[in-house]
């Protein structure tokens, strides 16, 4: 696992102080923020309340600078992800010549005292791993990428802890079944979206292209 001590954007600035990044979802237990980074353009000297799962849907790379320290230059892959903890002040710079986009799910709640307790045959990483692949684990997160060809369906499957987060990769026209029936599930390319809470459920890729997303199971 990749982690990094600081990151990109906001932090304790106001929302209007950071015109590049927009809130998708802030509940009790996470917020997600779409950011844009333009090149050259560095933050404002800040630091980050919590611990954030940060997903780099562009190729790049950045500088993060901390006072009396030396500064860290980062390259990122498109569609890596990286466990950032919170801490110390930095400024951060997109030192590339394109923008890069960046899907932070900050992580309000400490770690529970006790572990997820799994059903390893409702697993999705144990029971589909050719579709499921683990990036990282720790104390409150879960991170894996869980892919779908054209008219793929998920076996069922659950979701244990505080709730899941799912980040698309590449745009998505799917139908979730839960018990209580099924509904459509659309976007685009970086789009979020979370469920709270346990849920049993299985998807069915219903688009003209293999579906792809970012899965954070938070515990």
């Amino acid at each position: 696992m990749r982690t990094i001590h600081a990151g990109t954007l906001l932090a304790l600035l106001p929302l209007a102080l950071a015109a590049q990044t927009t809130v998708a979802i802030d509940n009790a237990r996470v917020r997600i923020l779409s950011a844009l980074d333009r090149p050259h353009q560095p933050t404002a000297l800040h630091k980050h309340e919590f611990n954030r799962v940060m997903i780099y849907l562009d190729a790049g790379d950045q500088d993060i600078s901390h006072p009396g320290a030396a500064t860290e230059h980062h390259h990122w892959k498109a569609t890596e992800v990286v466990w950032s903890v919170g801490g110390p002040e930095h400024i951060s710079e997109n030192v590339g010549a394109a923008n890069l986009r960046i899907v932070e799910i900050e992580i309000k709640k400490p770690a529970p005292a006790a572990p997820n307790k799994r059903n390893p045959k409702l697993d999705p990483i144990a029971i589909d791993p050719a579709h499921n692949k683990l990036i990282f684990e720790n104390d409150q997160v879960r991170v894996f990428r869980s892919t779908r060809e054209i008219g793929g369906r998920e076996k069922w499957h659950e979701h244990t802890g505080a709730g899941r987060a799912a980040i698309l990769l590449a745009p998505l026209a799917a139908r979730a079944e839960t018990a209580a029936g099924s509904t459509p599930m659309s976007g685009g390319a970086g789009d979020a979206f979370w469920t709270d809470g346990y849920i049993k459920h299985r998807t069915t890729n219903i688009g003209t292209t293999a579906a792809d997303m970012i899965i954070v199971e938070v515990k």
